[in-house]
């Protein structure tokens, strides 16, 4: 399963649908949807099989979007509003506002969800699809691939004032996702581009849940936040990440939940660099892992973000990220330049690494023929 000693997660999936074709209003839920559809699932499929034929282990769930919670707007105002309504709502059993019912797939809160974990149960069914027909078109691949199922944030990315102030506010919505893809039998959890540390209690809390129950076995969790570009140092939620992660292994221990990495992704390669010999540190000397896959746009997060002129949620972002225009096509990092930070990330300790934003299959094969022979 490994090169070496690193675990190849695969590359970015949104961006690649719609270089494929797959068309989309901002919300990427059309990305979603083309996991059960019969006219666009073979681009899914066809996606995670050109990850699978790049050398990677792992391919994750095209299910990023595929969650309830969901606002469009950037003012701090909604974002008030949201916990407000968020906590008014809480004993109604009920949250706004929902994504599947802003882009018409649901009417009611119970439609919302159910028309999520429908999403859900098709993207892991894309997933499996995929590697058997990998394993059918290359017998000679005896590496195991795995299907990694993808939880999300809940609320808009990178930007932390969004996300409701009570953990238990989030629990209900991880509850259902996470025990959608238990239910599939997905072999990994991966929560990804988490901005806080509300956001990762939120999912160890609703595990435990889940576990207590005894219905579902915990497969292994993998658990990356989305660092500043210009602060590597802390979560977009300006939260210190060292001090996050302890908190979460803590909690991991107390609750006898199976987390087996952190990381960091969604953040530039550079920031990465700088962020995961923090998190090598801080597991060393036991079984956990340290996973790492970076953006490769040219224009970083916290670039994108100023241009919102939204003040309330990016005042402290900087742009001082240094760039190397010879290590760019077409706004997009090349190959060679994403695989020479995935090398400096083996060296700093990560054993698992994959591609977030703007990455593409070939990204991953250059990181996996790098990596072969890594250790």
């Amino acid at each position: 399963m490994e090169k070496g000693n690193v675990i190849i997660l695969d590359g970015g999936m949104g961006h690649e649908l719609k270089r494929r074709g797959i068309s989309d209003d901002g919300t990427f839920v059309a990305g979603a949807l083309a996991n059960e559809k019969y006219s666009t699932s073979d681009i899914v499929e066809n996606i995670h099989m050109d990850y699978l034929a790049a050398g990677c282990d792992v391919i994750t769930t095209n299910s990023f979007v595929a969650v309830s919670i969901f606002k469009t707007s950037t003012s701090s105002i909604d974002a008030l509003n949201m916990l407000l309504n968020c906590i008014t709502l809480r004993n109604e059993k009920s949250q706004v506002p929902r994504r599947m019912i802003e882009c018409g797939l649901a009417t009611t809160d119970a439609d919302s969800k159910q028309r999520a974990s429908q999403l859900i149960i098709a993207a892991v069914a894309r997933a499996r699809a995929a590697i058997a027909k990998h394993n059918e078109n290359f017998p000679e691949d005896k590496r195991k691939k795995l299907v990694a199922g993808c939880v999300p944030p809940l609320t808009e990315c990178y930007f932390s004032c969004k996300v409701p102030l009570s953990v238990d506010c989030l629990i209900p919505e991880y509850r259902v996702i996470l025990s959608t893809l238990l239910e599939c039998n997905v072999d990994i959890l991966l929560a990804e581009t988490l901005s806080t540390t509300r956001e990762a209690h939120a999912i160890l809390r609703s595990l435990h849940y889940i576990h207590q129950t005894g219905k579902n076995c915990i497969p292994p969790l993998w658990m990356s936040f989305t660092v500043h570009d210009d602060q590597p140092s802390k979560l977009r939620s300006d939260e210190p990440l060292d001090l996050v992660c302890q908190s979460i292994l803590h909690e991991a221990t107390v609750l006898n939940l199976p987390l087996k990495a952190v990381g960091v992704n969604c953040s530039t390669p550079s920031a990465i660099s700088q962020a995961v010999p923090i998190l090598s540190k801080l597991v060393e000397g036991s079984d956990i892992k340290v996973c790492a896959y970076g953006n490769c746009f040219k224009t970083t997060t916290s670039e994108w973000i100023k241009t919102l002129n939204d003040n309330a949620c990016t005042a402290v972002l900087r742009t001082d990220v240094e760039i190397c225009a010879k290590d760019y096509d077409e706004e997009v990092l090349t190959s060679d330049a994403y695989s020479n930070f995935a090398c400096e990330w083996a060296r700093l300790g990560v054993s698992i690494i994959g591609g977030c934003c703007g990455s593409r299959p070939r990204h991953m094969s250059s990181v996996a023929t790098a990596l072969k022979d890594f250790g």
